[in-house]
């Protein structure tokens, strides 16, 4: 079973706490991550934040729908895949620290496990890209 990963920091113009509810509204997802077509909070914990969450998805590898549970930390978000239609793992994590004068440093790192018949530069090219959309996109939304 392959296993593909990637991370990338970026440094958002916003405070932590901000980015911190950006990256907890999941709903919200679609707005922000160009992949994503839906994202719909199936379960949340009692103070409001996701526990678990389905999402339909496309990328240059094909459309996919999965389900994810969520972990969370004053500092970030953590999430498993429960299930998934060409995934068959997914583990990632948004850690944020404070970068000072209202700036927060956001690491996206990414771990999938899949069944896809494909060259492995070809993978890491879609998962670099993947989380490089992802930071992106949570930059240019919180920035806006």
């Amino acid at each position: 079973m392959p296993t593909d990963h990637a991370a990338e920091t970026v440094v958002v113009a916003a405070p932590m706490r901000r980015v911190l509810a950006t990256i907890r509204d999941v709903a919200s997802q679609p707005k922000w991550v160009k992949e994503i077509l839906e994202a719909e909070v199936l379960e949340q914990y009692p103070d409001g934040t996701p526990a678990m969450a389905h999402f339909s998805a496309t990328s240059p590898v094909g459309k996919d729908t999965y389900t994810l549970t969520y972990q969370h930390a004053a500092d970030g978000m953590s999430w498993n895949l429960v299930k998934g239609r060409l995934q068959t793992g997914q583990d990632a994590s948004y850690t944020l620290r404070s970068a000072g004068r209202g700036k927060t440093e956001v690491t996206f790192d990414l771990t999938i496990h899949h069944n896809l018949p494909l060259p492995g530069f070809l993978r890491g090219r879609v998962i670099r890209g993947l989380v490089h959309s992802t930071v992106d996109g949570l930059r240019g939304y919180v920035e806006a």
